[in-house]
């Protein structure tokens, strides 16, 4: 009788122990996951991980990045967005990341520029940059620029009358040199007169439209400065006097570009509904890394068209052209205006910005001739894509495009290709052979049952 009850009672001690101690490895293991945080990335193209050059970057991190996400309170847009970000906070315990619903802070969205839901703003050290993009690429890139040791510097030529980045009048750029130094480019006043050349330092010298001429010995800098490899921005503009076009006479035949007389006008400009045909519009821009992907409309008040000519130096190509019903008018842009060919005016399209590209001592060196500066200026800066231009235009200028080089990891291993053959022995296997195999052996088994 004893032995009986100890042969039943063993059994159930046996099966109370072995599910106490899975219940403790249960409790284990979820300690265990809320204690240490670990992935494994499976896929082929390891596309659910971060890129090596991109984990490095992280490491440079000093003080905590904020990462915020302006996004409405949709789940599924949330949730794409944080499995990107995650891949950063994984890497690093410096990310701080959080979402901002914009309906329920429509003036913070408004004051940032938001216009995309989901749209990325990064702040660190006081910098900030904003991403519609959500690919590896993008994010890190813009990380790098925000985490770059130093402040790149921008020399702007001063002196002549040229637009200032620091005031607020209409002319000047202050506004652009603002969104500069939010991006970690500041812009420094250069006064040619008081040195012997421009500074090794300098990541771009800037020349914005001077009302006078420069002296001679200025001019001679800049040439210098060109020949050293120095990265240049020439916002020119329509001459009011024949001294002040042929004082830069020098500069533009080193860089083989001639200005072209007058002011451009548009007659599309009407269809657009400005009052004023001397805008030049520009819609399209060539696969350039200054313009490569941007598809927004710039508008180009009282510019001047330039010319290039064939050059042995420069590698030159046309980034800024306005439409076809466009010309140079040489005469004053009064009442109605009419091109007179006869007076050397030239129908569009016309060119009115050109970057050059050449290669000095193993560097590649990179200059833009812009023919108008008004197009950055405070009273400009906000119509159609022309601060989202500027940016681009200063960011190739300082090298900015070559910071990072992450190859795409495209994902491979998510898609079944078969050929027709497989696809119709697969859909018969399903759909026929698997179907009669279960009918088969369920009548298989009821004969067996009903003659046991």
């Amino acid at each position: 009788m004893k032995t009986t009850e100890h042969n039943r009672l063993l059994p159930r001690l046996e099966a109370l122990a072995f599910y106490l101690l899975l219940l403790v490895i249960i409790g284990l293991l979820g300690w265990l996951s809320l204690r240490y945080d670990q992935t494994w990335d499976w896929s082929k193209s390891g596309r659910n991980s971060l890129d090596p050059v991109s984990a490095e970057i992280l490491k440079r991190l000093e003080e905590p990045l904020k990462i915020t996400s302006y996004a409405p309170d949709n789940p599924a847009l949330r949730d794409q967005i944080s499995a990107v970000i995650d891949r950063y906070r994984r890497s690093s315990d410096k990310i701080e990341f959080s979402f901002i619903n914009p309906t329920m802070q429509p003036e913070q969205a408004r004051s940032l520029g938001i216009q995309v839901s989901g749209e990325l703003v990064l702040e660190y050290q006081g910098r900030i940059e904003k991403l519609r993009d959500l690919d590896e690429e993008s994010i890190s890139n813009s990380i790098q620029r925000l985490a770059h040791q130093g402040e790149r510097w921008l020399a702007a030529v001063s002196g002549h009358g040229e637009r200032s980045f620091d005031d607020q009048a209409n002319h000047d750029l202050g506004e652009f040199g603002s969104e500069l130094l939010s991006k970690g480019l500041r812009v420094q006043s250069l006064n040619l007169t008081q040195g012997l050349q421009v500074p090794d330092n300098t990541s771009v010298l800037i020349l914005a439209g001077p009302q006078t001429p420069l002296l001679s010995g200025e001019v001679t800098l800049v040439l210098d400065y060109i020949e050293r490899g120095g990265n240049l921005l020439w916002l020119t503009d329509p001459a009011s006097n024949p001294e002040q076009a042929d004082n830069l006479q020098p500069l533009s035949e080193r860089l083989d570009i001639s200005l072209l007389p007058g002011t451009i006008v548009d007659a599309s400009a009407a269809s657009l509904g400005l009052d004023n045909p001397a805008y030049a519009i520009v819609p399209q821009y060539p696969q350039h890394p200054t313009t490569a992907g941007f598809n927004l409309l710039t508008l180009y008040p009282y510019a001047t068209a330039l010319q290039t000519r064939e050059s042995r130096d420069w590698k030159q190509t046309p980034i800024l052209t306005t439409l076809e019903r466009a010309w140079n008018e040489t005469g004053e842009i009064r009442g109605e205006v009419q091109r007179d060919m006869e007076l050397g005016e030239m129908a569009g399209p016309l060119t009115i910005g050109v970057a050059l590209e050449r290669e000095v001592n193993g560097k590649e060196q990179r200059i833009l001739v812009i023919g108008d500066g008004d197009f950055l200026s405070n009273a400009f800066l906000g119509n159609g894509g022309n601060l989202d231009l500027g940016i681009n235009l200063i960011r190739w200028l300082s090298s900015d495009d070559q910071l990072l080089n992450i190859p795409a990891r495209t994902a491979q291993d998510t898609r079944l290709e078969l050929s027709p053959v497989m696809g119709a022995l697969i859909g018969i296997g399903f759909l026929l052979v698997l179907p009669i195999l279960f009918l088969g052996a369920g009548v298989v088994i009821w004969l067996r049952r009903r003659n046991s």
